[in-house]
């Protein structure tokens, strides 16, 4: 999550930050730290006050026309984005026979 980064770009201490989440900073360390999960209204508030998705804030990419890209398709995706039309068509190519030789 991004929590972390979110609260440090507004320059909040944690005790300033579980205030606006309405738990204690022993908590909200733990969410940080991701040793604990947040409710889903501690997430709606947090997401309210910094003015982003859940999907950011839970570190989710989200493309309309894929879906949700879990974190260990990430950087295939990444890595086709910056091949040329040429280079995107070969991978396609090899992309389509690994799917055929995976049934």
């Amino acid at each position: 999550m991004k929590l972390k980064k979110l609260r440090e770009e507004h320059k909040l201490n944690q005790i300033e930050i579980a205030k606006i989440a309405n738990c204690s900073q022993s908590n909200y360390s733990k969410y940080e730290l991701e040793k604990l999960e947040p409710d889903l209204n501690t997430l709606i508030s947090l997401a309210d006050y910094y003015n982003v998705s859940l999907d950011y804030l839970c570190d989710r990419q989200w493309n309309n026309q894929i879906g949700y890209i879990p974190d260990s398709k990430k950087e295939v995706v990444q890595l086709v984005l910056q091949l040329n039309e040429i280079n995107t068509a070969k991978a396609i190519g090899y992309i389509g026979g690994l799917l055929a030789g995976q049934n």
